[in-house]
């Protein structure tokens, strides 16, 4: 018997819990599942999920080495435009730039953790190569 898995949640250190948790849910539509004083569990449109954690003003525990940004996808050059517009209302757009066919439109959350979201999504268009603006 194979077995797999899938990516299904990611962990983020935020220094204020309120903010962020906001800033993904009027952004990404992201809703509470639960919420604590510290920490919160959001579900995305599809079920991914993402808990947040507050760490204050604390450095990542890892020293920069390990997770580095959040990326989204979307199916319609509309959906993309929508997200360039809350990116830009919250004050967070940074670029819209193509790479492969690809248009990735750039931000980044209340902590300036980097955020990208893609059109067309990888199961509408895989991936022909790697982006050097992600890792460089």
């Amino acid at each position: 018997m194979e077995y797999t898995a899938q990516v299904a949640s990611s962990v983020i250190f935020v220094s204020e819990l309120d903010r962020s948790v906001a800033f993904y849910r009027d952004v990404f539509a992201c809703e509470v599942a639960i919420g604590e004083s510290d920490a919160a569990l959001l579900l995305a449109p599809g079920g991914f999920q993402l808990y947040l954690v507050a760490r204050g003003g604390h450095e990542h525990p890892v020293g920069g080495i390990g997770y580095e940004f959040l990326m989204w996808a979307t199916d319609s050059p509309e959906g993309l435009e929508h997200f360039v517009q809350a990116l830009k209302d919250h004050g967070h757009y940074t670029d819209t730039h193509v790479s492969g066919g690809v248009r990735f439109v750039e931000g980044h959350d209340p902590d300036g953790i980097r955020v990208v979201i893609a059109h067309p999504s990888p199961k509408q268009r895989p991936r022909s190569m790697l982006d050097s603006r992600f890792y460089n």
